[in-house]
This record gives structure tokens, C-alpha cells and sequence, in this order.
């Protein structure tokens, strides 16, 4: 016997959804209290003019369905214990005459289905049937209108007995697909001939810490191939036990890994469904994103259309739900390609998205997924490239708000002169500086912007997204809800910048944020190249020490495949590299001589790589370089293919650490023989910089080296790693500044570089140390002598 519990909102929806993606409800935008308010204040007011009124009125049932019963619960808002018991509930909303007309056209809108369910209840409770009726409360004017609802429950009990078959029949359907992730955990297999012993280490690894309930954080190096040697063990945990996985990753491009291993599942007939989310203004086929069914055919009757064609059972015949697949339905059907790929969210053995679908401030993978009356299993999480999650994290919650948006004439003059005045209640008098901020002043304004919205959209309008006054709606929103947070963590800030003020409330920890998301799921792995040190990832990532487990493994080919080397009598701090330009350019060329084929440098600033550009190009003008662009797109990534592969003799790759050629692309067989990393990218001190490091410095007494050390060596190494990425590949690692040397950037080095103190990378013989290391690859890669023929 199986027991569902189920609140009455959740149990009193419509049987068949039915619309457009936009119509209905009418349910307020405002946040939460400004309706929980209302609700109070009427309900004092009802209960001094009726002795007899009970708020917040308790009702239970159950309903039995065959081998599952149902345990529905609820508070009615209120509850008039006279001689004809009357129950009312209250709905607060700014689009007054949209949910009125809603109301009296739809005999299955949510609050008529909702107020029924708490009549049919008291009903069977006391054996009297009640009136029933709604209060409607505008939020602008606090206008009221009475409803009345027609109420029968002998009829009513027909809708009662479809409803509870319906979600059994949900409950069992969920039932048998996780018997089939049971079954589906015993096909799952390494997909080539075998691993290596690394990746044996991996794989046990994460089997061991997701078996002991723990988190784990795991560096791996390039070229150890560890998607497979994560998600094997990752998804054979998950599906034994009927949960999904969920792997993301910060790039879409970082897919395409996972979707190669999923490929090579359903070659070998693995029926694993995989859901890859795409996001919504890549999926959309308009010009322009606008989810109105006014102006959008996919969103016109989209869920008539779905509920008509049964296009959200689990999809026998297709096992890989992608983009292509997605945008094919919505051309057949006509419906929003996007929508229906995340009514699959709950049905995907694998879902792969991107960061955001778990950690943004409007992330909806989990609320999505959850379902308040079904108990689903918790997901397990796969976080790939997980350096980059928690500036990910810092910057989505980060929200600002600039006084020059207010200057759009578009935007409703009261509005304006509301937001001018908090603008001006807080200035301070310096030009950057932390500052209190009213809570109850921004959410008058957010009241005010949506009253702009509706008197210039109408109750059913919606806006564009990239329209001036829904976008400060939206960062109100945002700083609403940061105001909410800790001010030591989330301070507000108020600057100066040229000639426009901001105020801006700055996410210095997101691991406040991060925490509580890695606690909905059944276990989380975290891996990248570039972890180190660990209790800084593990801190600012949010994951628990009690309950964490790091492990590094070390580089599958052999250490005498790289020759690193730190110089440290170049100096390329701010203050002193203008002194050393020409010196950095002497020894990228002398070093790059050594070897005919393409080198990559890495600098820390756009500024700093085009100084020593000049210099080499004085020294060099016959070499090829190439400089990287601020955007590097897939056609400007095919230019640069295109020219390694015409590229004759030296060719030098210019770039900057933490853009996209020094992460995220893959140089493997390129024929890349040196990478130059010419001084750690240390994040530009500020004032912003200035407060993470007191906030660091107190919370993990690490100030420095979370703030500005830890951060910039991320990119250092993650740069170093383009080259030696399989067992075929040797090359040369240069890191030019004497800040290499120091122990806290030693701490987040690979345990392979070297073997007690990286003083031991530092040469005295620089070239002739290269020489003998290519010298060395070459006997490597020619054993014999080859004798001369004969003349």
C-alpha cells in the first residue's frame, strides 16, 4: 500500500491542460509577502466584523485508488461557521479584471477547482454542503469583489475519483521508470577496450564517495579521459537506485563529450533517455523571443496542441532528445521547441544543460523536475569544469542597477522620479562605498514598475525581453532578493563611474547560494583539471568539509613527455613589466626557434600582449602571429585552424589566460610544441577586490590567495594545459615571474610538475636544458640510427 500526501493547490489543478503558454492563471508577480500581507489584513478585518469567521481553516481527506491512497491536506482562508457554513478563499493580483474574466470563463481554473476540493472535504466531514466563494483583491487599488461558486458534491465527486486515477496513474507511470533505470544501471559499460590505470583510480573514486554518500571533488588531468571515467560509474550509481543524472557543464560546446559517450550507449542498444537542453533563444525559431501567444504561434495553444497530439508521454522509439529533435517537433506541431524539452525533464535518465539551469537565480531544472505530489527520487549531479562554478555563481547573483537606465523616455515618469529619490536617499559621500539600502523602499518601487507594466502592456501584455522597464523590473527583482541575504556576504554598494551611479549589491561568497541546490541531490562529483588547492574550491563552491571527499589523480603519460620551466627574472607585475617587454620577447623567440611549429603565449591583459607583440614582431618580422579577438566564434576559431594548418616554420599564438583559446579548446594534434605563460592573470585590485578580501580573510583567513592568488593560478594552468594532451604529444611549458615560486601559488599546481618544491623548474641553462629535452623526444621517437645509402 503506497500513501501519497498531497496539498490541495497541488491536487486542484485542471485535468487536461489546456491554452496558450501565457494565458491563465493570473497569478501575481509581486514577491510573496506583498500577497501574505493582504491576505492578513483581511482576514483580521473579516474576523472583528464576525465572530463566527475562522481563518487559515484546516481540512483533510483521504482518497483511496486502488492500491495507493491519497492523503489531501489544506488551509482554507477562511471559514464563516454559520448555519449554511460558507469557505472563501483570497486571491490577491494585479491583473484583477484578467483573473475575474478567467474565472467566470473557466469552470477548471486552479482557484475554482481549489475552493471546490475544500468543499467537498468539509463535505464529507460534517455532511453539510457549504457555499462557496472567492475574493478577489486588486493589489494596486486593494479593490475587493466576491465571487460566488456554484457547488454540487455529488457531481463534484466524478471530478474528485478522475483526478486521484490520474495521478496514480502518474505515480505507477514514475514506477516503471525507475524499474527501468534498474535495469538500465546493469547495461551500462566502459566503452573502450580498457582503462587506463588512472581512470581505474577515477572510477573508484567515484563509485566509492557516491556509494558513502559523500561529495567529491576530483582533479584530473587533460587527456585521462574523464567524462567516461565519471559518468560510467556516476550513471550506473544513479540508475540502480532510479534517479537521473544530470551533467553540465559551463560551455555548450563541453557537451559534445558526454553525447559521444551517449552515443556509443545506444550503438550497443542501451536505451538511455537523454534530455540535452538548449537554451530558449537558441531554441526558438522567432526573430525575436517573445512568448506571447499574440505574437507567437509556438506559444498560441501550446498546451491544447500538446494535450492533442500526447506529445509528453516518454518517447519510445527516440532515445536522444537534442536541439535537432526539439526544433523538427515544434515545426510539425507547431509548439515551442524549448517548453516541450523541459516537459521532459522529469522523464530523461541524463539530462545535459548548462550551469545555469541549476545554479542562476532563474534556474528551473529543480523546480522543473520536482513534482509535489510524486516522490521522485533526488538526481545525482556531474559538475564538468567545475572551476569555473563558482564565478559563475558570483556573477549571476551579482545584480546592479545604473541611474543612466532611468533616462530612457520610455519609461513611466512616476517611476522614474520614485527610483531618483532612492538614488538620492542613499548617496554617500564618496565616489565608492558600502551603503544600507531601504528593503521596504525597493519593493514600493518594484510595486510601482509593475503598475508602469500594466497600465502600458494591459493585464494580459507581456513585454519583450530587452524592453527598458521590464528589464528594471527584473533587476529589482534581483536586488529583492539579494537584500535578503547576509550583508557580510551580499554587500550593497553604491559607485560613481564616469558619469552614471550604480547600485549594486555584489555576491562576494556564492557559496551561500551554491549549498543549499548540491543539498537536493542524492550525490554530486565536481571535476576539472584544475582544482587545487582544494579547501578553497571546496569553501567558495559551497560543498560541505564534513562530507567531502578530494582526490587527485595524476597525468596518464609520462612526466618526461613535458619540460617545465619557471623563469623568475622576468618580472610582469603592473608596476615593473614595462621594464622587462623586450626581455619577454627575446625569450619566447629564442625558445621558440627550437622547434619549427606552433607556439601559444598567454598573457594576462589585452594591453600587456600587444606590448610584447611589437617587441617580436621588431625581432621577428618573418613569423607568422596570430593574435586572438575578444569574441573567439566558431568562425574565428576555423581562421585559426586554417592557419596552423598552412603555417610553415614558426608560428606564435598570442592570447589571453581566462579567454576561450587557453580553455575550452582543444590544440590536441595541432602540433603545439611550447606554451608560454608569461605571469599569473591576478584579477585587477579594486574596491570590489579590496571587500572580498576582508570578507575572505575573516570568514577562511585565506584573504589574499582566495581573493587574487587562487583565482589568476586557475588560469595559469588551465592555459599550461593545452599542450601534452595525449600519449603522442610532448612539449614545453614556460612560466615567466618570480611569484611562481611563492608557496601559495606552488599550492595549486598538479602533483606532477614537480616532486617537493618548484624551485626545482627554475634553470640556470635555459636553452640548453630545451635543446636537451627535444633531444631526448627525438631518440624517443627514432631509436636507431639510420645509415646513409650508398652512393
Amino acid at each position: 500500500m503506497s500513501r501519497l500526501p498531497v496539498g490541495v493547490r497541488e491536487f486542484a489543478v485542471p485535468l487536461r491542460r489546456e491554452g496558450s503558454l501565457t494565458s491563465g492563471s493570473g497569478q501575481t508577480l509581486l514577491p510573496l509577502d506583498f500577497g501574505q500581507d493582504i491576505h492578513q489584513r483581511i482576514q483580521d478585518r473579516l474576523r472583528n466584523e464576525d465572530e463566527l469567521f475562522q481563518p487559515e481553516y484546516p481540512l483533510q481527506q483521504s482518497f483511496k485508488e486502488g492500491s495507493v491512497t491519497l492523503h489531501v491536506r489544506g488551509r482554507c482562508d477562511g471559514f464563516f461557521n454559520h448555519e449554511t457554513p460558507l469557505l472563501e478563499e483570497i486571491k490577491s493580483t494585479q491583473r484583477f479584471d484578467a483573473l475575474d474574466k478567467a474565472l467566470h470563463e473557466s469552470i477548471e481554473h486552479p482557484y475554482v477547482l481549489q475552493i471546490k476540493v475544500y468543499g467537498y472535504m468539509h463535505w464529507l466531514k460534517s455532511g453539510k454542503v457549504p457555499g462557496l466563494q472567492l475574493r478577489l483583491v486588486c493589489l494596486q487599488t486593494l479593490k475587493e469583489k466576491i465571487i460566488p461558486v456554484a457547488f454540487d458534491p455529488e457531481l463534484f465527486q466524478d471530478w474528485i475519483k478522475q483526478r486521484c486515477e490520474q495521478i496514480v496513474a502518474e505515480f505507477k507511470r514514475f514506477r516503471a521508470i525507475q524499474k527501468n533505470r534498474h535495469h538500465l544501471s546493469k547495461k551500462i559499460f566502459f566503452p573502450f577496450a580498457e582503462p587506463r590505470p588512472s581512470q581505474t583510480q577515477l572510477m573508484e573514486s567515484v563509485r566509492t564517495a557516491l556509494e558513502n554518500e559523500e561529495h567529491l571533488l576530483l582533479q584530473a588531468p587533460t587527456g585521462l579521459g574523464k567524462t567516461a571515467g565519471v559518468l560510467v560509474p556516476a550513471l550506473t550509481f544513479a540508475l540502480a537506485r532510479g534517479s537521473p543524472l544530470v551533467y553540465i557543464a559551463p560551455k555548450n560546446s563541453q557537451f559534445q563529450a558526454a553525447i559521444d559517450l551517449v552515443r556509443i550507449f545506444h550503438r550497443r542498444r542501451v536505451g538511455l533517455k537523454v534530455l540535452v537542453v538548449t537554451a530558449k533563444s537558441k531554441a526558438c525559431p522567432q526573430a525575436e523571443v517573445n512568448c506571447h501567444d499574440l505574437v507567437c504561434p509556438f506559444a498560441k495553444d501550446y498546451h491544447s496542441k500538446v494535450a492533442r497530439h500526447e506529445l509528453t508521454p516518454r518517447d519510445k522509439k527516440k532515445n536522444l532528445w537534442d536541439r535537432r529533435y526539439f526544433q523538427n517537433l515544434g515545426k510539425q506541431f507547431e509548439i515551442c521547441p524549448y517548453e516541450i524539452s523541459m516537459e521532459r525533464l522529469r522523464e530523461a535518465d541524463l539530462v545535459i544543460c548548462d550551469y545555469n539551469y541549476i545554479f542562476s537565480p532563474f534556474g528551473n531544472y529543480l523546480t522543473r523536475y520536482a513534482d509535489p505530489i510524486l516522490p521522485l527520487p533526488d538526481p545525482v549531479l556531474v559538475i564538468d569544469e567545475a572551476h569555473n562554478l563558482p564565478e559563475r555563481v558570483r556573477d549571476a547573483y551579482s545584480v546592479e542597477i545604473r541611474l543612466s537606465t532611468l533616462q530612457h523616455p520610455s519609461l513611466p515618469p512616476a517611476l522614474v522620479k520614485k527610483a531618483l529619490q532612492l538614488f538620492t536617499s542613499i548617496r554617500p559621500v564618496q565616489a565608492e562605498t558600502r551603503v544600507d539600502i531601504d528593503a521596504k523602499a525597493v519593493k514600493n518601487l518594484l510595486a510601482e514598475c509593475l503598475k508602469g507594466m500594466i497600465e502600458r502592456w494591459g493585464e494580459e501584455g507581456l513585454p519583450t525581453a530587452d524592453d527598458p522597464l521590464f528589464e528594471f523590473f527584473m533587476a529589482l527583482t534581483a536586488l529583492d532578493q539579494m537584500l535578503e541575504q547576509p550583508r557580510d556576504a551580499v554587500p550593497i554598494l553604491y559607485k560613481k563611474e564616469g558619469h552614471d551611479t550604480i547600485i549594486k549589491a555584489l555576491c562576494i561568497d556564492p557559496s551561500g547560494f551554491i549549498r543549499p541546490i548540491l543539498d537536493h541531490f542524492r550525490g554530486v562529483v565536481a571535476f576539472s583539471a584544475t582544482l587545487k588547492p582544494f579547501a578553497f574550491y571546496r569553501d567558495v563552491s559551497g560543498f560541505d568539509p564534513e562530507n567531502t571527499v578530494c582526490v587527485e589523480l595524476s597525468s596518464p603519460f609520462p612526466r618526461e613527455h613535458k619540460k617545465i620551466l619557471i623563469i623568475p627574472q622576468v618580472q610582469t607585475s603592473l608596476r615593473e613589466r614595462d621594464r622587462h617587454y623586450a626581455r619577454i620577447a627575446q625569450i619566447i623567440q629564442k625558445l621558440a626557434a627550437l622547434r619549427s611549429g606552433p607556439s601559444l603565449v598567454f598573457f594576462s591583459s589585452y594591453g600587456f600582449l600587444r606590448q610584447v607583440q611589437s617587441e617580436l614582431q621588431a625581432l621577428q618580422p618573418d613569423w607568422t602571429i596570430y593574435t586572438q579577438n575578444n569574441a573567439m566564434g566558431a568562425d574565428a576559431l576555423n581562421d585559426l585552424w586554417d592557419v596552423i594548418d598552412r603555417s610553415e616554420g614558426i608560428l606564435l599564438i598570442l592570447a589571453v589566460q581566462g579567454g576561450s583559446l587557453a580553455e575550452g579548446i582543444d590544440f590536441k594534434g595541432r602540433g603545439v610544441h611550447n606554451v608560454f605563460i608569461v605571469g599569473p592573470a591576478l584579477p585587477t585590485a579594486n574596491f570590489e577586490r579590496q571587500l572580498m578580501q576582508e570578507y575572505f580573510e575573516k570568514t577562511y583567513k585565506q584573504g589574499r590567495s582566495y581573493t587574487y592568488t587562487y583565482p589568476a593560478m586557475t588560469r595559469s594552468i588551465q592555459a599550461a594545459g593545452r599542450i601534452v594532451r595525449d600519449a603522442s604529444e610532448k612539449g614545453v611549458i614556460v612560466l615567466m615571474d618570480p611569484r611562481f615560486l611563492e608557496m601559495d601559488y606552488q599550492e595549486t599546481m598538479p602533483a606532477d610538475w614537480f616532486q617537493t618544491n618548484a624551485r626545482e623548474l627554475v634553470s640556470t641553462q635555459i636553452i640548453r636544458d630545451v635543446n636537451e629535452f627535444w633531444r631526448m623526444q627525438d631518440e624517443e621517437a627514432f631509436p636507431f640510427q639510420i645509415e646513409p645509402a650508398a652512393p
